[in-house]
Parts: C-alpha cells; structure tokens; sequence
C-alpha cells in the first residue's frame, strides 16, 4: 500500500488563478484573502482492499477545514493526474465501488467524497467538534466541477481544479464527520512536465503554430508591437502566468518558468524528477546528482547558483535551475544551449 502525501498552503491572496494576471495585485491590496487548502494527489493513491480513503493527510489540512467548516467561503484545490482511480479507492465505505484498480477519465468518474484519517492532534484539538470521529469526509453537495472551458487533449497533461467553496457545520455520525461543501466557481488549469525535450505536447524546435495548437489555450506574444521578430516569447493565456515559451529564429528554444507568488499553478509545474519552484537546492542535488554543474549566480552574488544539467554530452540539451540567497528555486529553464543564457532573449 503507498499513501497519499498531501500538501497545505497558508493563507493567500483569495482567488488565486480566479484573477487575471493584470488585476490580481490590485486585488490582493483591496480584499481579505480567503483560507486556503491544497490537495496536491499526483504522485500516490491508496490501494487498499478493507477501507478505502485517503490515508495521513497533513494535520494541518484537516484543522484548517475544521476550523473553517460554516464560516464562509474558501479555496479548496485539486492536483491530479488526468485519470483518477475508481469511486472506491477515494471513498470510505467499501459499498460504494464501481470497480477496483482500473483509471476512468475525469468526465465519466470524477469523485465526488474525499475521505481522510482525523490526525492525533487534530481529534485532541477539536474533540468538542468531532466526538471522537476517526475519518473526516468532505461531500459535495453537487458534483464537483469542471469549468467549460477543460480540453484534456495534451498527452502529458495533469489537472489544477481551483474550486472556491462554502463548507458546511460538521456533522458526526458513529465514527465519520461530514462537511457537506457548497462549489460556488472553479478554475481549471491543464499542468504538464517540464523536460529538455519541452512541456508537454510543446516540444523544442516547434514552430509558433505548432506551440500553439500544442499549448490549446490561447497564446500571447511579446513579439506584437515591436521590431524584433528574431527573438520572443509566447505564453498561454490562461496560465500559469509564470511559464513562457521562448520562440529564437522561429523555433522554440526553451521553456521556462518563473516562481509567481499570486499564481499557485505556477509553483505546481515540475521537471521530470519531480523539482519545482519553491525548492531547495538541495533537492535538485539529490535529483540530478554529480552531473549537475554549478556556477555563481550573475545576479544574486555569491550565495546565488545556477545548476545544469545537460542531458547529452554536447551540452544541446537540458534542463538549468536558478537560485537566490537563501537556496530556493526561483526559475527553471529546459531545451536547447540557450539555457546557459542569463538573458532569455538576447
């Protein structure tokens, strides 16, 4: 059996991707930010015969819903492959199961209860609350959402559902409390994998046109309204605002992302040893070992790095990661040399 990891953000700017890139930081000024969960499930499901839940949530999730249970709205997001397992593999009671082991596609199975073990802590914190409940469950009083706008077409495509939500007054019964939640919008952005080859279906050396089609949503160029056309960047219209395509000579060179604070699917993209934004350095050491080559960073001073890895022995292709002072990932760039470039288009 593997358990499932869950991740937690503190409060933040209420809306998040609900913002659009040109009003968000005056939003962030003029607004209280709305409590905010992350159910980050990419990684492992829970294969279990007896009970089906999520097992070992982060203690911190289970308060904050608690905590937050009829006191309004909420930001409650999902991170998630494109295919999910059955009902019964995310459900508490083993009756409702419409088959074992086998992915269904968000549209004909998405699951609606999300259950979880309650925390040590958690069930001392709130005893008056939970009397003595063992698994939290979290029921949609509706299905969950999926915006107009999802196209799951990318072959390498993992799902960021933003949902803002209204959950209920827990209720126990035997050993389950229940929060009925209430989805009041959702905002669906498609993730995928960042590597040498590209992101996703946009794969280096395509074209405009083809990074476009690849990409699905809209793109934007900075190439509109000036005179370089050699050199410039598409990024997708629809987020995450911190990725760009790096069109050189009429061909994508490298695809980079940039950490953005107001943009949690930003900070989600990852390469394909699992390193993202946000990181430590030492967590890209651990991934990419001895190959990586490590150099000052030409704009944080010495404390700053750059770490590359080239995938080939040409130095043609890989993958580079920029840090500040403190050892935090702060960029990734993967394709061609241009990499090495501390300048993207130059």
């Amino acid at each position: 059996m593997r358990l499932v990891t869950f991740a937690v953000l503190t409060v933040l700017t209420p809306g998040l991707a609900h913002f659009s890139a040109t009003s968000r930081a005056q939003e962030n000024t003029a607004d209280i930010p709305d409590p905010y969960v992350l159910f980050d499930l990419r990684d492992n499901f829970v294969w279990n015969l007896t009970h089906y839940q999520i097992l070992n949530p982060d203690e911190d999730v289970v308060e904050t819903l608690i905590t937050e249970a009829d006191q309004g709205q909420m930001i409650f997001d999902l991170v998630l492959r494109d295919t999910v397992p059955p009902y019964c593999e995310l459900r508490f009671d083993p009756a409702i199961c419409d088959g074992r082991g086998t992915p269904v596609d968000w549209f004909s199975d998405l699951p609606q209860t999300i259950c979880m073990e309650i925390p040590a802590n958690a069930s001392f914190n709130f005893a008056e609350q939970l009397k003595g409940a063992r698994f939290l469950c979290l029921e949609p009083r509706e299905r969950l959402m999926l915006p107009e706008n999802w196209q799951g077409k990318q072959s390498d495509t993992q799902i960021y559902l933003s949902q803002r939500i209204e959950p209920g007054a827990v209720t126990v019964r035997d050993d389950i409390a229940t929060i009925d939640i209430l989805l009041l919008d959702a905002i669906n952005t498609p993730l995928s994998t960042l590597t040498p080859e590209g992101y996703g279906d946009a794969k280096i050396g395509m074209t405009e046109d083809e990074v476009r089609a690849a990409m699905i949503e809209p793109m934007t160029s900075t190439r509109e309204g000036t005179e370089d056309t050699s050199c410039y960047h598409l990024q997708s219209a629809g987020g995450p605002t911190g990725l760009g395509f790096m069109m050189l000579d009429g061909r994508l060179a490298r695809v980079s992302v940039y950490a953005d604070e107001y943009d949690i699917a930003t900070s989600l993209i990852r390469t394909g040893r699992a390193i993202q934004v946000g990181d430590d350095i030492e967590d890209v050491r651990a991934a990419y070992g001895d190959s990586l080559i490590e150099e000052e960073n030409e704009y944080q001073g010495p404390d700053g790095r750059y770490l590359t890895w080239w995938a080939n022995d040409g130095k043609t292709s890989g993958i580079r990661f920029e840090t500040g002072p403190d050892g935090t990932i702060t960029a990734m760039h993967a394709g061609t040399d241009t990499i090495a470039q501390s300048e993207s288009c130059y």
